[in-house]
């Protein structure tokens, strides 16, 4: 199964940046899994509850790094797209994916840190219509998986 998946992953990997809640953390993983990502990487301490990826995260990669120093030699590989309703952010629906694309997500209430958001080639928003301010990370990180391989294909 995991070399299957290996071969026909989508061009992206996702990255979670200092994300606390483990329910959050197995959601993005199961998202990363269900939308069949490349890689998926955590920053930051945490180490999470595994009970609640139900064993996909013996299928999806995923490799913790002790900080976004880390990540600085992955962006020649990669375009980093941060996820975050910040000032200056894209719409989901206007943002032109590219291949090689790591979609990166901060811990609820706090975002992306600033220095994250400068690695970012571009800063993506999910646009809002209810009373609520933002989504948590799980469902946040499925919608915009969802998106990006609906658009962009293999």
């Amino acid at each position: 199964v995991k070399k299957i998946l290996s071969d026909t992953a989508f061009p992206y990997a996702v990255c979670f940046e200092n994300w606390l809640g483990d329910f959050n953390i197995s959601t993005g993983i199961r998202n990363a899994n269900a939308f069949n990502a490349r890689k998926v990487f955590y920053v930051g301490d945490k180490r999470w509850d595994r009970r609640g990826a139900v064993g996909v995260h013996n299928y999806t990669d995923v490799e913790f790094l002790a900080s976004i120093d880390d990540l600085r030699a992955m962006k020649k590989d990669y375009t980093f797209v941060g996820i975050d309703n910040v000032p200056g952010a894209v719409m989901l629906a206007e943002y032109n994916w590219k291949p090689r694309t790591l979609l990166v997500f901060g811990e609820e209430g706090v975002g992306i840190t600033l220095g994250m958001q400068a690695m970012c080639e571009a800063l993506v928003a999910i646009p809002m219509f209810g009373s609520v301010r933002s989504l948590n990370c799980g469902t946040a990180s499925g919608i915009v998986m969802h998106n990006f391989v609906s658009r962009i294909g293999k």
